[in-house]
């Protein structure tokens, strides 16, 4: 299983992700920054993959909860 990720942020902050990923995935990319189109910062393209030596990952199903229209404030 290969998963795609792009970080936007600031260089250093990115490096420090970059490097935490690293300690849990096998990670690819990384290695070139471009700049961010109209806003700051920079933006890399990755792609990770669990470590052979880890256990499998265990799916979550998560559900979407939309707050009813009566407890907004106008």
């Amino acid at each position: 299983m290969t998963i795609k990720l792009r970080l936007s942020g600031e260089p250093d902050e990115i490096d420090a992700m970059v490097a935490h990923l690293s300690e849990g995935f096998e990670v690819a990319g990384g290695d070139r920054a471009y700049p961010n189109r109209g806003s700051f910062g920079v933006r890399v393209y990755l792609e990770v993959r669990p470590r052979g030596d880890q256990p499998p990952v265990h799916r979550v199903q998560s559900e979407r909860v939309h707050p009813s229209r009566e407890e907004i404030e106008p």
